[in-house]
């Protein structure tokens, strides 16, 4: 704010800052509204709320570290920019505001290309199976597979050629 206000002084009608409490209602409305979203985090992990913008239609802009690559698909549903530049990110916002085609492009691209393992339904059987093979066959050896892949093949039902799904190693 302080960067703001003594150098872009001009700009403070136009920029909301808010540091909010963690609210998953809070979060979808942001979202639902917003045009493009930021995740510039300097170190992450998976983040789920990367996934949901995605899901919701809105190119994300997010640095490149820790388990973002996974989820944006650069110059598809969004941009990864290196951490701490800064100026790469504002180049990718101001080309999804300014060239509407490749904003439609990427937002229709963003809502069909997430996978359905890193929300509700996938993390739920991800959980069943696990349980259900700790609890009756003393645990699961992976040997390398992701949890997913082996609950949906024992369901008889194993990811089709082009469903979406997380990158594999």
């Amino acid at each position: 704010m302080n960067l703001i206000e003594s150098r872009f002084s001009e700009l403070l009608p136009s920029i909301s800052v808010m540091r909010l409490a963690p609210n998953d209602q809070l979060l979808n409305a942001l979202l639902s509204h917003s045009h493009t979203v930021l995740q510039l985090s300097t170190r992450e992990g998976f983040e789920v709320k990367v996934s949901e913008a995605i899901h919701k239609g809105k190119p994300v802009i997010a640095t490149n570290c820790g388990g973002i690559p996974l989820q944006v698909q650069h110059g598809k549903n969004g941009f990864l920019v290196e951490v701490g530049d800064w100026k790469a990110a504002a180049g990718h916002l101001l080309e999804l505001w300014t060239d509407e085609e490749k904003y439609k492009r990427m937002s229709e691209y963003a809502r069909v290309s997430v996978s359905d393992e890193v929300g509700t339904v996938g993390n739920a059987l991800a959980w069943c199976f696990l349980a259900e093979k700790w609890a009756n066959n003393g645990g699961v050896k992976p040997e390398g597979r992701w949890v997913n892949d082996l609950a949906r093949k024992e369901a008889g039902i194993p990811y089709g050629e082009g469903e979406n799904r997380l990158p594999r190693p």
